[in-house]
């Protein structure tokens, strides 16, 4: 198991670049906040939040300690001077590590509870075969970020993935500064997903200088690091040309990697290549099998593209009704909302076989309709216009003409009038 020492633990907690610069001993403001937080003296205190003024935790926690012994009084200001701009982490900059040897017994990590707490909220799917992930739109960053703040301020000993799952709740909450730092640590100590965020941070160039190059870099890192997302990232970038040349075998050869370690939404690429001829010859045999593999794994796309699949027989598959439905449902259960339309659609026409029932089309359009969806929310004001409530009609029809529906826009104009 990789784990950071007390030095540096210290001083990824302190974020506030002396992992580089090396002017602040962070690791050091640890230690001496230990003994200074108890000692009863504001003067202290307040000579320790001078003094480690580049260490933003332990300051931060002497100016709120500063501000209870003075009831209540401003907080002192901050001081902090000019320094030069941080060296940034390099992919060059990786140590080698060596290639496991094939002899030794599986590695199993072990875990502290609060790291595990940590890994729980934080950790990105696929990030390690010990823990499940949470998706990132699911991350809930504030919670996130104490449950991993609390564990590493005690904690003096923690796993490198540990950190890396802090630095991506702090990228989700809006710390970029915090993350990069936590994120270049976990990086130097082999974390994957540590390498995937430094790769985001450098695609969006909000704390550094935008660059495709480097950002491409660090999802290549990544994936060298046996991350399944770094692998998605990087057959993306050689799809796309981001940061390299364009090459589709290679765009294949990663995205079938990324599938093979069971990352969804490379199986979902690869199911849409086969199903459309994209890149690859048509194989909807194969298509599907990359979907519902996906599906299998809680992929939404996957599950609402299987749908459509067996709902309308794309390019000559078999229909089957039970099926779409099935898949359908899957994805309506998490708010897909073309899902969400599709089976509104299935059970107030009562196609294929599937009962007709006007209720359940009114919840389900009605459910996609307050999710934004246009064509449910005509569909939706038109029960409504249908049961009388014209209010609640017209709201919808607004809704969706505010869309562009041209059909929303016409039923609002008999309705008024004009």
């Amino acid at each position: 198991m990789i784990r950071l020492g007390v030095v540096a633990s210290a001083a990824v907690l302190a974020g506030a670049g002396a992992v580089w610069a090396g002017e602040t001993d962070c690791g050091e403001a640890r230690l001496v906040w230990a003994d200074v937080k108890d000692s009863g003296s504001a003067a202290a205190i307040q000579s320790f939040a001078e003094v480690y003024a580049e260490c933003p935790i332990y300051s931060q926690l002497a100016r709120e300690q500063l501000a209870e012994f003075n009831e209540g009084a401003p907080e002192l200001e901050e001081v902090s001077a000019p320094k030069e701009e941080t060296r940034r982490l390099l992919v060059t900059d990786l140590r080698n590590r060596p290639e496991p040897d094939p002899d030794d017994p599986p590695y199993e990590p072990d875990y502290s509870d609060g790291e595990y707490e940590c890994l729980m909220a934080a950790a990105a799917p696929g990030q390690s075969p010990y823990f499940d992930g949470v998706e990132w739109a699911d991350v809930d960053a504030e919670n996130a970020m104490a449950i991993c703040a609390d564990l590493l301020l005690k904690d003096q000993n923690v796993d490198a993935e540990v950190v890396a799952a802090f630095g991506r709740a702090l990228m989700k909450g809006g710390k970029l500064e915090m993350a990069l730092e936590f994120s270049e640590l976990a990086a130097m100590e082999g974390s994957g997903l540590a390498m995937n965020t430094l790769a985001s941070l450098y695609n969006e160039g909000e704390i550094v200088p935008e660059n495709d190059e480097t950002a491409f870099g660090w999802y290549m890192a990544a994936a060298d690091a046996g991350l399944s997302m770094g692998m998605h990232n990087v057959a993306y970038g050689y799809e796309h040309g981001d940061g390299v040349a364009p090459d589709i075998d290679r765009a294949l050869e990663y995205y079938e990697r990324a599938a093979y370690y069971g990352y969804g939404p490379s199986m979902v690429r690869l199911g849409v290549f086969h199903r459309d001829g994209t890149h690859v010859a048509q194989d909807m045999d194969r298509a599907v099998d990359y979907l519902e593999r996906a599906a299998d794994h809680g992929n939404v796309d996957a599950a609402v593209h299987l749908g459509l699949i067996y709902e309308t027989g794309q390019n000559g598959y078999p229909k089957d009704i039970e099926k779409a439905v099935e898949y359908y449902f899957q994805a309506a259960e998490e708010d897909d909302v073309v899902a969400l339309h599709n089976l509104g659609s299935l059970t107030y026409h009562g196609r294929d076989g599937v009962p007709h029932d006007t209720q359940a089309a009114f919840v389900l359009w009605g459910r996609a309709a307050e999710l934004g969806h246009m064509a449910s929310q005509r569909k939706f004001g038109r029960l409504l216009h249908e049961a009388g409530e014209i209010e609640g009609a017209l709201k919808y029809y607004r809704l969706a003409a505010e869309q562009g529906d041209d059909v929303a826009k016409k039923l609002i104009r008999e309705i008024e009038g004009d």
